[in-house]
């Protein structure tokens, strides 16, 4: 559905889009000499002077119009966002034009504004030849709408072939696309429909007529066009506002199915142009580890992830049948890019957040310790992340390994060769697609870099996966959220397995720092219980559920940040549960604050296909930040990410579904 916004301004403010009311008013307002014709040079005195002309108040008089030109409205509507513009005819270089140097702004603003503009071409009571000359001359695509010869207004006849011919909107669509983010070309697009109205041809000879009594009369400037079209009117008894008419209505609807195109063809072309790609093409032809002047080392950005890189390869028993253990089993093996920090990434980017990745990955013979090089899978996986994902990754931010073929400890080969390669997980699902066992080769994690204190300070989340070394973890965490900082840095964390989540569990340095985790209940009962002076009660509920989940979030949320902490808690089929806790004021009249716990329990989504599970609880987590970071509310956010998660769970053969920057 195309919706059209006629564009003027009216007592000094630009309006996109008018009533009926207000079309018939600026219909009126020309006779009552309330309207002013306003090109682009006119905006802004309009505009100041609050639609009075010469400084003269429009009270009692009615509305003031500014008629904008072919050049205004261009520009109002590239403001609002509207990328096709329909109208009659667009101005052009008068006759004589070389001497007067009569030249209308339409042509410059074509010149420097991405709109396409489709008329029955350029008003025959100029120049046409010289006005095409002109356009050639400021790099402004032109082209007739199934014709070779470029048409002159009323009539689809005037002698002079078209620089180019396009046969449908789809092909208007993917030149004007193509100009606007292939080739960065900031200008519009003309595109001329001949006139099929059988009068043409009456009307160009009162045209012609009609010229020479400009001449005669000595009319100039941009008195000449009103003239001219009165005199035509008049001379062909109507027979011209009749022919103005349809081709007005053929522009349209031909419009309309251009700008139906661009709308389909546009997110395409988005996602072909990511910002990342530069970065990546950089960081993948730089193989002697020289960064080109170009390359910024440590380019900042409002999130940082901090996490591994791996590839994952999947099996699962095929459809219909229990895996039995100690032996082989019938069934489907896939691999697909992994990683709780890269797949966290991947969420983010999707959504638009363009997060900065921080992350190792292994090295060739060749490589060297950082910047470009990389074993194939690693390359590979990185390019991915730029090119399809919005991922930003610099030579800085990712380290690649250097192998040691010359180290004569042979007690050691085992370690360097896992730590120079890049990290692999193999895991086996079970019948309804839930993790039955898993095996990790991530050595290489611990040479995963930490950000800049000036990174860091400039974000406005890091998201931490647990894989980096603990003290990278601590590092990273406690200068994001130093005092000296300019922004207050959210930091987020993953704890990513039990084992993972216990050690962290004893860090008071880190979980001081976190604002949010999200860990599964195995997780978070491994987290509280990493504390030596746990509650006792802890260990005996645990036949109880809810008071498990309650009496854990509380002891490890008095662990996090003091100011205010929550857990996203996965519960697999059971949905997810928010614990919260926030610092309120007392009822008393000192400056104590007590602390408050809540819990909010949101049930999965019930007939939900599983088809892999392995990037639910990413997706959930990316998605989440994400609406942190758009100013959504804790509850908003939990549900924003369960929605993600359920595109990923469906997704059979990737860990993080594509579709995501579709739906949300």
């Amino acid at each position: 559905e195309v919706i059209p916004a006629i564009i003027a301004i009216k007592n000094g403010v630009p309006h996109i889009g008018l009533t009926e009311e207000e079309i018939l008013d600026l219909s009126q307002s020309g006779q009552e000499g309330r309207a002013t014709k306003v090109t682009t040079r006119d905006l802004p005195f309009l505009m100041a002077s609050g639609g009075s002309k010469n400084g003269n108040s429009h009270e009692g008089k009615g509305h003031v119009w500014g008629a904008t030109t072919v050049a205004s409205t261009m520009h109002l509507a590239h403001l609002a966002g509207i990328s096709t513009f329909v109208t009659g005819g667009t101005g052009g270089v008068h006759r004589g034009g070389e001497l007067s140097l009569d030249i209308s702004s339409d042509l410059t603003e074509l010149s420097k504004t991405p709109v396409v503009v489709i008329s029955a071409g350029i008003k025959s009571i100029l120049d046409i030849q010289k006005t095409l000359e002109t356009l050639e001359t400021l790099s402004v695509p032109t082209a007739t709408y199934q014709s070779d010869e470029y048409p002159s207004f009323f009539s689809p006849h005037s002698g002079i072939q078209t620089p180019h011919r396009v046969e449908n909107a789809t092909e208007v669509a993917n030149v004007f696309l193509t100009s606007k983010y292939k080739l960065k070309l900031s200008s519009g697009m003309l595109i001329a429909v001949p006139n099929t109205h059988p009068a043409g041809q009456a009307v160009e000879n009162a045209i012609q007529e009609s010229l020479n009594e400009v001449k005669e009369l000595q009319i100039v400037g941009k008195d000449v066009t009103p003239y001219i079209l009165k005199a035509v009117s008049e001379k062909t008894k109507g027979e011209s506002l009749l022919s103005n008419i349809e081709l007005v209505k053929r522009n349209a609807k031909i419009g309309a199915d251009i700008a139906i195109a661009i709308c389909k063809e546009e997110n395409k072309f988005q996602e072909e142009e990511k910002d990342s790609n530069e970065l990546h093409s950089e960081l993948q032809e730089d193989e002697s580890n020289t960064p080109s002047p170009s390359t910024v080392s440590s380019p900042s950005s409002k999130v940082i992830v901090m996490g591994g890189i791996v590839m994952d390869l999947i099996a699962k028993p095929k459809k219909g049948l229990k895996l039995i253990l100690s032996t082989s089993n019938p069934g489907i093996c896939f691999e697909s890019d992994g990683g709780v920090g890269r797949n966290i990434a991947e969420v983010l980017g999707r959504l638009g957040a363009k997060p900065l990745l921080y992350s190792a990955i292994g090295g060739s013979s060749t490589s060297s310790s950082s910047g470009g090089g990389g074993d194939s899978i690693g390359q590979a996986m990185i390019a991915r992340l730029t090119k399809e994902c919005g991922v930003v990754v610099s030579p800085d931010s990712i380290h690649v390994a250097s192998s040691s073929k010359n180290n004569d400890d042979t007690n050691n080969t085992h370690k360097n060769i896992n730590s120079t390669r890049t990290a692999t997980y193999l895991a086996i699902l079970d019948h309804n697609s839930d993790l039955n066992v898993a095996i990790a080769d991530m050595d290489i994690f611990q040479h995963i870099p930490i950000p800049s204190t000036e990174i860091l300070q400039q974000a406005d989340a890091l998201v931490l996966d647990a894989n980096p070394p603990l003290q990278s973890l601590v590092k990273a965490a406690i200068n994001a959220t130093s005092s000296t900082s300019t922004t207050t840095t959210k930091v987020f964390l993953d704890p990513t397995s039990v084992p993972k989540a216990r050690i962290i569990g004893t860090c008071d340095e880190l979980l001081k720092c976190i604002s949010y985790a999200f860990p599964n209940l195995d997780e978070l009962l491994a987290m509280a219980d990493g504390w030596t002076d746990t509650n006792a009660e802890l260990n005996e509920a645990k036949q109880d559920g809810l008071k498990t989940i309650k009496l854990a979030s509380e002891e490890l949320l008095k662990q996090m940040d003091p100011t205010e902490a929550h857990l996203i808690i996965t519960l697999g089929c059971d949905g997810v549960m928010l614990a919260s806790k926030k610092k309120k004021e007392s009822n008393n009249n000192t400056k104590e604050k007590r602390k408050e716990f809540e819990f909010i329990h949101f049930p999965a989504k019930e007939g939900v296909n599983v088809e892999n599970s392995t990037g639910a609880g990413d997706t959930l987590c990316g998605a989440f930040i994400n609406g942190i970071l758009n100013g959504k509310s804790e509850r908003e956010s939990v549900q924003i990410g369960m929605d993600a998660a359920i595109l990923s769970l469906q997704c059979p053969d990737r860990a993080i579904s594509p579709k995501l920057g579709r739906h949300f």
